[in-house]
């Protein structure tokens, strides 16, 4: 059967403005960013940020939350990268994997309605880390959350990236980079 002409066109059309779309502002403008340094001497890490993004140290719950810039002024919610630090009981000896089911438990606990997506083990400068997708509704707004945990000795480390659901993938390239320059430092 042979395609008509003007629906090959259109075919074509949606395929190219697909792949356009695919590939992200963010991503693209990423590869030039210029990215600084944040050191927390008390709590023991270094972390990279985008020079554009802001950095707020006040916030209960977390040691530094960065940011980013609104996209437009129709921007209903800015991304955000929060780091935490704290103490564990006893060092963390066990194979991260031992902890997952905890750590879910946890979340779900202090957060009711959070869905869990999708949980991954990954390497963050030479440690073992847990990364975990999340989704949530959060003042109407629907939310995905990247977290990631990094354990090292008796010292615990949560990163979290968080953006309207459905963006992650948007923000990947940035949030790939910040969260692997994360630095436990001595």
């Amino acid at each position: 059967m042979r395609v008509p002409r003007h629906l090959r066109i259109l075919i074509q059309i949606i395929f190219v403005v697909t792949l356009m779309s695919g590939c992200s502002q963010t991503n693209k403008l990423d590869e030039t960013t210029e990215f600084m340094k944040y050191e927390d001497k008390i709590n023991k890490f270094t972390i990279s940020y985008p020079k554009d993004w802001t950095v707020d140290t006040t916030q209960k719950n977390v040691n530094v939350l960065f940011n980013s810039p609104k996209e437009s002024e129709q921007d209903v919610y800015t991304e955000n990268i929060t780091v935490k630090a704290f103490a564990l009981p006893e060092e963390a000896i066990s194979p991260m994997e031992n902890y997952k089911d905890g750590m879910i438990e946890t979340i779900k606990k202090q957060t009711p309605g959070i869905e869990v997506l999708n949980t991954s083990n990954i390497t963050i400068n030479e440690l073992p880390a847990l990364q975990i997708l999340l989704r949530e509704k959060r003042d109407n707004v629907d939310l995905s959350h990247q977290m990631t945990v990094v354990f090292k000795g008796n010292m615990g480390y949560v990163l979290g990236f968080t953006c309207l659901d459905g963006e992650l993938d948007k923000y990947s390239s940035t949030t790939d980079k910040i969260i692997n320059s994360f630095n436990i430092i001595n």
